[in-house]
């Protein structure tokens, strides 16, 4: 195989080293971690240099070269450096958006060679694993972006990312990811390792006031809909159900609405901005909403030849493997191991 098990000594210890208590969260209670990132309430505004490098996921190291390089939104107060969460976030943001941003023709792009570009289809797990990889690979660094689905995979064929997840719906076949890599890399080799099996459904407020049992029930009741932003599996999955109902986008009020991760979908429902929307099941839990199942789709990680055998891409797919993920995925609702680490190889035509 092209990984190898990661030693998971430390985490079958129940010791997860030098993570703070939201971090520990993170690991251990994935559904809880989400309420907590909604509530924005990892600690106050203010962060020190060891809780920035928690909030981000990384090595203190990566902190203070950040610092050097005049890139980290940082002041020094009394000797010691503090930064705000505002602006870290919008940090994060500008930059994870900017590193991905389609370029020119001919425009190269420098990347350090430690330096793990992920990007495409939001996902709580990925971003569990970009976090796992940094604390055990202080050395490298992974960053993302959340572009959805098909710009991640507009991405990677330019070489603007390295691994892009995908959820791609090809509704000919009713399968996932591999046709429509297969007509983007038409002479190229490409990779699909598979992180996890994904329940969609519909996210519903509590109680599922209307009653809502099945996708058309939500045209056919009018009712207000929550849906994401162009060029992602969740708007490939509601277009191909409206076509299959053969209604058009005018049928479905709330259409236009283009959010940008589950999370806000899950939020707008629970805020009573939207009586509905189609999401995975993770956050309409964390928020006590109801969920209405629509079905499992594979979430795979995309990567070209080139970058596939780098060698941070090649750490960051030998954690796919572990027992560490498998327990981690028997503990987030609406995920299935059944294929989790198997690697399709799409060859030219």
């Amino acid at each position: 195989m092209f990984v190898r098990h990661c030693s998971d000594r430390a985490y079958k210890a129940g010791r997860v080293n030098g993570a703070s208590q939201n971090y520990y969260l993170l690991l251990m209670d994935p559904l809880n971690y989400l309420k907590l990132l909604l509530r924005g309430s990892m600690s106050g505004d203010m962060l020190s240099t060891s809780e920035v490098a928690d909030y981000l996921g990384i090595h203190e190291k990566h902190v203070y070269r950040l610092l050097r390089a005049g890139r980290l939104p940082g002041t020094r107060i009394t000797g010691h450096w503090v930064f705000s969460k505002r602006l870290v976030r919008e940090w994060i943001e500008a930059s994870s958006q900017q590193v991905v941003k389609a370029k020119p023709p001919g425009t190269k792009t420098a990347v350090e060679p430690h330096h793990l570009i992920i990007c495409g289809s939001d996902d709580i797990l990925l971003q569990i694993l970009i976090r796992e990889f940094n604390r055990r690979h202080p050395a490298m660094l992974a960053t993302s972006a959340t572009v959805g689905s098909l710009a991640g995979l507009h991405a990677v064929r330019e070489r603007r990312a390295h691994v892009a997840g995908v959820h791609l719906l090809d509704t000919a076949s009713g399968e996932y990811n591999r046709p429509q890599v297969a007509s983007a890399f038409p002479h190229q080799r490409a990779f699909l390792v598979t992180l996890a099996h994904r329940e969609e459904g519909l996210i519903l407020p509590r109680g599922n006031p209307r009653g809502v049992s099945s996708f058309a029930d939500i045209p056919r009741q009018r009712l207000r809909f929550a849906n994401r932003e162009k060029g992602t599996g969740v708007r490939v999955l509601v277009d191909h159900l409206l076509s299959s109902h053969k209604l058009g986008k005018r049928g479905l009020p709330g259409y236009e609405t283009e959010l940008f991760t589950h999370l806000e979908v899950a939020t707008a429902v629970a805020e009573g901005r939207a009586d509905a929307g189609v999401g995975i099941l993770g956050p309409a839990r964390s928020l006590g909403l109801d969920f209405v199942h629509l079905t499992w789709e594979r979430y795979d990680l995309l990567s070209t030849e080139e970058a596939f055998y780098r060698r941070p891409t090649q750490a960051f797919f030998e954690m796919i493997k572990s027992d560490w993920l498998r327990q981690l995925i028997a503990r987030v609702p609406g995920y299935d191991a059944r294929e989790t680490g198997l690697l399709t190889l799409i060859q030219p035509e």
